[in-house]
């Protein structure tokens, strides 16, 4: 690699657009980002909040290591960019983050990154008609998948009407969870993040805990024992079965394989018959057993997240969100709300104002006039005295 002379006063010659390098490597990092800036980031399938924030903050340029639009689902960051006059060039390469410091003067122009005379990336370039090619086609594909997963879930509830609808098969545990709140967790994208955040509400309401799959590994590391396991018999290690409590085994054909596995730390599964993925049948089970919450940890949140994958397994989650309804609450929701909490002053001023309610009540009786006679006139006496 040339060895890079740098120079933070002497402008680039050329065309295209020339700024300030700004390194940030997600939307977290963008409090640092001045008008003018040319700035990096390495963002997949770009946000219109995110790219609002980029035009908010007058930025010269945008250079993103991935892919802006991946077509995974249209997102709109990159259309407010091009609305915006403001260069997108997608695709630079982690090069960048080697050969560019924060205040490098670069040149961008047609998707090349040029510091000084040197090209130390090169990109494609996002023109307003690839971007609009790009939504295009991207809804496109959304709305195939979405039709998919229609004719999927109207499969399922075919194949599983009575379970899905009435509970049928759906087992009894004899973990109590009626009325009691309840945490499902996956081991899903920022799951152990999550888990951490509502480590709070963990403690102030004891929810029954359940670990899907290596979920289960998640709450053991967290120093949490999962009151329920759910999942298929070859994906559960001795580990999470010996640190579990009641084990719930996911099995299409009805049949407990292994069950010596079991056996030895002295487990007896219960057998769930059913054809949907631990996670989804997961949410069922704490529904059918009548919940009182569902919080979910690892899950799918978002539409994006849940259409981006097998079109079976996201018509169960349809159809499993859907039957559990407004029991089931994302944990960074919860977390949210834990963080909500009132400062010491505001039931401090709460208790006083009751305080100072309840005595102005007993004030106005002639019994409460006799009672505060003694500590009026006292206060007055002090009053004068301070006075004089």
């Amino acid at each position: 690699m040339p060895i890079l002379k740098r120079s933070k006063r002497a402008l680039p010659d050329g065309p295209g657009v020339v700024g300030p390098a700004r390194l940030c490597r997600n939307a977290a990092d963008l409090s640092s980002v001045r008008s003018g800036d040319v700035v990096v980031i390495d963002v997949a399938d770009l946000g219109a909040d995110t790219a609002q924030s980029l035009v908010e903050r007058g930025v010269a340029a945008v250079l993103n290591v991935s892919s802006s639009s991946s077509g995974r689902y249209p997102n709109l960051g990159p259309q407010v960019l091009a609305a915006a006059g403001i260069p997108l060039v997608d695709r630079v390469g982690e090069v960048v983050w080697q050969t560019l410091r924060s205040g490098d003067v670069v040149r961008v122009d047609e998707g090349a990154v040029h510091l000084g005379e040197t090209t130390v990336a090169t990109g494609v370039e996002m023109t307003e008609s690839r971007v609009r090619d790009q939504l295009d086609e991207a809804s496109s594909g959304l709305s195939s998948q979405l039709d998919s997963i229609v004719t999927n879930a109207a499969d399922t509830l075919r194949r599983d009407r009575a379970m899905l609808l009435e509970g049928a098969g759906i087992p009894e545990v004899s973990t109590p969870i009626k009325g009691r709140p309840v945490v499902v967790v996956t081991d899903g994208p920022d799951a152990a993040k999550d888990l951490k955040s509502i480590r709070s509400f963990v403690r102030d309401h004891d929810p029954v805990l359940i670990g899907v799959g290596d979920g289960a590994g998640l709450l053991i590391d967290a120093g949490l024992r999962p009151h329920l396991l759910v999942g298929r018999g070859d994906e559960l290690s001795g580990r999470m079965i010996e640190r579990s409590g009641e084990v719930v085994i996911v099995s299409a054909s009805g049949r407990l394989d292994r069950p010596e596995q079991f056996e030895a730390h002295g487990r007896q599964p219960v057998v769930f018959t059913a054809a949907g993925t631990p996670e989804n049948l997961a949410l069922l089970l704490a529904d059918q057993n009548e919940a009182a919450v569902i919080v979910q940890v690892g899950g799918p949140s978002r539409l994006v997240d849940i259409v981006d994958g097998d079109t079976a397994d996201a018509a169960g989650t349809f159809i499993a969100r859907l039957r559990a309804g407004s029991r089931v609450v994302d944990a960074q929701s919860v977390a949210w709300f834990a963080r909500q909490r009132l400062s010491w002053f505001v039931p401090l001023l709460l208790l006083l104002a009751g305080v100072i309610a309840v005595v102005a009540a007993v004030a106005t009786t002639p019994l409460g006039h006799e009672w505060l006679s003694p500590v009026t006139d006292c206060v007055s006496s002090w009053t004068e005295g301070l006075v004089s």
